[in-house]
């Protein structure tokens, strides 16, 4: 199964977050290795939305557990390829994250790709836990491995773009330090390491 990353998106943003921070075991879309949206919440009341609107945090990856870190760092991963799956805006990349110079190369990447009309062929991704989350009072780490498929970039007139394709990663041991945001009932991204 593949995302597909077209039109005005930034897949070289995958690129980028491979290359310059360098699931399961089987592949799976961008949109297909998010736990459920109608996960129970251990509050009675329901969770304010968060995230974009056709993909929003579920509600597993906002609970302050282990658990809840985990399934966050594997929303957050999803969002950065459903950013690059279409012509979404790349901004709730860095309302999800807090201080994190990774996540904001990764949105300016998307962003100044997006503007050059860039286009990219199909590509799959794989998030394999490396154990369950550590918590460190606010403070959660999350070991995960990570691997991509290869990425061809095209220019608006559908040329190949070299300098901004990537071959297939194979595993890289990645990482997360995640820091939970009280008002907003949720996980935020503060280091963000890929390779």
């Amino acid at each position: 199964m593949a995302a597909r990353l077209a039109g005005r998106t930034t897949a070289g943003a995958i690129a980028l977050f491979v290359a310059v921070l360098s699931g399961c075991s089987e592949e799976r879309p961008a949109s297909g290795s998010l736990p459920s949206s109608t996960a129970e919440t251990t509050s009675s009341e329901a969770l304010p939305p968060l995230g974009p609107p056709d993909f929003p945090v579920p509600e597993a990856a906002r609970q302050n557990s282990a658990e809840g870190a985990l399934e966050f760092t594997r929303y957050y991963i999803a969002l950065a390829a459903h950013v690059a799956d279409g012509p979404q805006d790349p901004q709730p990349l860095l309302d999800l994250a807090q201080n994190c110079d990774q996540c904001q190369m990764i949105a300016d990447s998307y962003g100044a790709d997006r503007d050059a009309g860039y286009t990219y062929s199909d590509f799959t991704y794989t998030f394999e836990p490396a154990g369950p989350a550590i918590m460190r009072g606010p403070d959660a780490e999350v070991s995960f491995v990570f691997a991509q498929s290869e990425l061809l970039v095209f220019d608006s007139s559908g040329q190949p773009v070299t300098g901004r394709s990537a071959p297939a990663t194979g595993a890289l041991a990645s990482g997360a330090r995640l820091v939970w945001n009280a008002s907003e009932q949720s996980w935020n991204v503060s280091v963000l390491t890929i390779g």
